[in-house]
């Protein structure tokens, strides 16, 4: 006899229930609607038996979605309440068995004669009362007991252990690993430099509005991806959907990152001529100071230039020079690597002269003010001369705002560092911010 299909419930009525909760928030018609719709769980269910999941714990993972699907359904995007929730529910259960997913693959027919054999020992546990031996299994399944213990030891090496499940008594029940070892609640204790935090700021900055909220949500809330489908008011697959997109974006910002840094190591064609450059290539490090060239510094920023041009970023050229007139070697060596110290590792530091220090700081805008800053206030904090602190004046230019070229960028750069030394020293200035009409300079604490 031919099983009659299930009617699904009228349309209408169910988006009449829908705006009525929405209105009211009666948890009475949300039970309601649920049960009318629990054969969608039930369906579901059924499509993904057999792969090695109990059949309540699907249908509660897909009971979920149908809690999600009446949350989040709306009834005036013109879409049936059953086909929306179809795809909740679903995806709910999809994203259980990917979560429960293993991570060692196996071959096909592993997998298919491990599911006969789990789908044989239940039904033998609930006719005998009493878990079956590998020789009752394999009569039921029609292989040998040997591949029965074979296949269910494979099914137990290949379990992961949760970071949350407990060991035995004789381990004092205290987790296998320790996740507080593995996280932080607090940001700061990974004492990324300020620099590093601009920057993820800034690609994050670059993302879509609701790219930031998923990507803040799961990393930093510590959601997953049906609680911010539902804190959003997104169905679950978009969410997903927004977080991979905005994972790439990422991915693709920090492997540019990485590339800037790599330069440093690749032997490059000398630039063109300017007023910063030299006409042969010269040595990769200055020999007294053990930083780079001025050169190198040129070199470095036609690339930059090159890469900015194509794609729609900013970086910054700094300029560093003491507020006195003579430094001996020594206090050039100690000026050298304090600001190589407070550089990024994809930052160049060189030396442009006898006295003065070039940065290039890629992927950076107008937060080289922050580096700029702190440069001061550390100089005149740490290191002396005569009968002092040593002090220094700072001037910065960002492409593509005060210039498009390397000449342009080091000239306006120049500019605001005399500027900044007429001010009367220690402080920051921004190319664009040389004139008293404009603001004046950034005074640091020294």
């Amino acid at each position: 006899m031919t099983k009659a299909k299930r009617k699904a419930p009228d349309r209408d009525e169910v988006d009449a229930l829908i705006r009525e909760y929405r209105r009211t928030q009666d948890a009475s018609l949300r039970d309601k609607l649920i049960a009318k719709h629990l054969y969608l769980v039930q369906t579901a269910a059924r499509k993904f038996a057999g792969l090695g999941e109990s059949h309540d714990d699907l249908l509660q993972e897909g009971a979920m979605g149908l809690v999600n699907a009446v949350e989040l359904y709306d009834p005036d995007r013109g879409v049936q309440f059953s086909t929306y929730a179809t795809h909740l529910v679903e995806g709910q259960i999809r994203h259980y068995l990917r979560d429960r997913g293993k991570l060692i693959k196996q071959p096909a027919w592993v997998q298919e004669l491990t599911t006969k054999i789990i789908k044989a020992s239940e039904a033998l546990t609930q006719e005998l009362n009493r878990p079956p031996n590998p020789e009752e299994i394999a009569e039921r399944v029609g292989t040998t007991p040997a591949n029965v213990t074979r296949m269910l030891d494979a099914r137990e090496r290949s379990r992961v252990t949760s970071l949350d499940a407990a060991r035995g008594e004789d381990d004092d029940q205290r987790p296998a690993v320790d996740p507080e070892k593995l996280r932080t609640d607090d940001p700061d204790s990974a004492h990324l430099l300020i620099e590093d935090r601009i920057f993820l700021r800034e690609a994050m900055a670059r993302l879509k509005t609701l790219e930031r909220k998923v990507v803040h949500n799961f990393y930093y809330l510590d959601l997953n991806q049906t609680e911010i489908a539902r804190k959003l008011g997104i169905s679950v697959n978009y969410a997903s959907y927004l977080l991979r997109g905005a994972i790439a974006k990422l991915k693709k910002a920090f492997e540019a990152q990485e590339y800037a840094a790599s330069l440093e190591q690749e032997d490059r064609p000398s630039p063109p001529v300017s007023a910063y450059s030299i006409s042969m290539r010269p040595a990769p490090t200055d020999p007294v100071t053990k930083v780079a060239t001025d050169g190198c510094l040129v070199e470095r920023a036609d690339q930059e230039v090159m890469r900015a041009s194509r794609y729609p970023q900013q970086f910054s050229v700094v300029l560093v020079e003491p507020d006195i007139g003579k430094l001996d070697a020594e206090a050039l060596v100690e000026l050298a690597k304090l600001l190589r110290a407070n550089c990024r590792s994809i930052d160049l530091v060189a030396r442009m002269g006898r006295t003065r220090f070039g940065l290039l700081l890629p992927h950076t805008g107008r937060e080289a003010s922050v580096l700029s800053e702190r440069v001061c206030r550390m100089v005149a904090s740490r290191l002396s001369c005569g009968h002092g602190p040593l002090t220094v004046s700072v001037g910065f230019a960002v492409f593509p705002t005060n210039g498009r070229t390397t000449e342009e960028l080091l000239t306006m750069a120049e500019e605001a560092l005399g500027e900044a030394r007429r001010q009367g020293g220690n402080c920051s200035l921004r190319a664009e911010r040389i004139t008293p009409a404009k603001g004046r300079p950034q005074q640091a604490v020294g």
